[in-house]
């Protein structure tokens, strides 16, 4: 007798049960649609492998442009610009905007033409006024011998006055001394020396000495041809330096002349005292002076 419909046949022992046709439908990978929750899984998926596919895209794009610092992890913001300007402008040559600033010197020698001196007059008395007077005769003689020598007013100048008791050992006041002394300015160099003679034998023995300077009246010229030499050293120096860095000088961006006109021959603190008349002026030599300029250029450099 053949089964009925409505029972399940009886299988041989060992045998699994066959699937029913909507649970093979239901099963992944078995020919049938599948669930929501696997589409969604896989879609997860490959969402996932795209993202890390254009993050490693993105890393080997940076690595190649040399933006991205590995390795090291201690190398600062510095380190990173360094990579950076490296790999946008090469090992040599000039990065954009790129400047160098050197100093150039020169020095030239002129002869003096002016001289500068202290003259006047030291003198004691047992009272203040005595003192005073005294010393106010004589320097008016230094000022009327300096005028006739040829002197200027203009060129003579107070510069010291004082008025001071002399004390001994046991400090009681023993008199005054009063003291006032000119700084002259004589432009006549060749005529220096009489001229430095007559005011000290206007003064007698208290005449005072200090101080002699030299000076060029005009440095113009003398100072233009150190500029010039000042700036074409300044180009050697930086031509030197473009060229080790692999790079060409562009034109000059700033240059700063920073003038350092040499000082005067001076002996400071140099006194003495003139007793009597001498058989012939006093001698004067005036030497020579140098004059220094530095001037500080700024070039651009171009590759």
């Amino acid at each position: 007798m053949e089964p009925s419909s409505g029972l399940t046949p009886e299988l041989p022992p060992g045998r699994p049960p066959e699937a029913s046709p909507d649970a093979v439908a239901a099963r992944p990978g078995a020919g049938g649609t599948p669930p929501v929750a696997s589409r969604g899984r896989r879609r997860s998926f490959a969402g996932a492998a795209a993202g890390l596919a254009g993050a490693v895209g993105l890393a080997a794009g940076l690595l190649a442009a040399g933006l991205l610092v590995t390795g090291d992890s201690g190398r600062g913001a510095a380190d990173r610009a360094e990579l950076t300007a490296a790999t946008a402008s090469g090992s040599t040559g000039a990065a954009a905007g790129a400047r160098v600033t050197v100093t150039g010197t020169a020095t030239v020698d002129g002869t003096p033409d002016t001289l500068t001196v202290q003259v006047g007059a030291t003198t004691n008395s047992p009272s203040a006024t005595g003192a005073l007077d005294q010393n106010n005769r004589e320097v008016a003689a230094i000022e009327a011998v300096l005028a006739s020598a040829g002197v200027a007013k203009a060129d003579m100048q107070t510069s010291s006055l004082s008025l001071q008791p002399n004390l001994d050992s046991n400090g009681k006041v023993t008199g005054y001394q009063a003291s006032d002394n000119l700084t002259v300015t004589v432009r006549d160099l060749a005529r220096s020396g009489a001229v430095i003679d007559a005011a000290a034998h206007a003064a007698g023995n208290d005449a005072q000495i200090e101080g002699i300077s030299f000076s060029i009246s005009n440095t113009s010229a003398l100072l233009a041809g150190a500029r010039a030499a000042a700036v074409r050293d300044a180009e050697a120096r930086a031509e030197v330096l473009a060229s080790a860095a692999g790079a060409k000088l562009g034109p000059v961006v700033s240059i700063v002349d920073q003038e350092q006109q040499g000082s005067n021959v001076v002996t400071p603190g140099t006194s003495f005292a003139v007793h009597g008349a001498g058989p012939s002026p006093v001698p004067v030599q005036g030497g020579s002076e140098q004059l220094s300029v530095q001037v500080q250029v700024v070039y651009s450099l171009v590759s």
